[in-house]
């Protein structure tokens, strides 16, 4: 018993699928497993790579396991750099609304250098403008 059982382990068996190649009477294709009326016998073969070479796959294991951990620090990193740009516009927004909410009056300098007093309705928009800046803010 256990030497069929290892007989059976040690033999490859090959399976092959055929395909058949059906035209009805009004000219319509379709492509079966089971022959029927009006099907041939169709050798199917994969479609050509696009650029247009035949290679075997590289068994490369540990270089393509170097590569995924490589794009997997790259993408940490980049994460990581847009979380703290994010914290830092989300503390200078913080910092203006609460500036601008204080109640004080806000002076700016124009482009000759002198001192000009902030209007309400500037100030208003301003603050609507980082309420909804400071909606995607943690």
């Amino acid at each position: 018993m256990k030497a069929l059982g290892v007989l059976l382990i040690a033999c490859a068996f090959h399976a092959e699928a055929q395909m058949y190649k059906c035209v009805d009477e009004r000219g319509a294709t379709r492509y079966a497993d089971q022959p029927g009326p009006g099907c041939k016998p169709a050798a199917i073969k994969p479609s050509p790579p696009i650029s247009g070479e035949m290679r075997a796959p590289r068994e490369d294991f540990a270089g393509q396991e170097a590569e995924l951990r490589r794009r997997q620090l790259e993408r940490e990193a980049a994460a990581a750099q847009e979380r703290q740009a994010l914290a830092q516009r989300c503390a200078k927004a913080r910092d203006e609304y609460n500036t601008l909410t204080s109640g004080l009056r806000i002076i700016k300098r124009n482009e000759k250098g002198e001192r000009v007093f902030v209007d309400d309705a500037t100030r208003d928009t301003r603050i609507a403008k980082l309420q909804q800046d400071m909606r995607g803010c943690p």
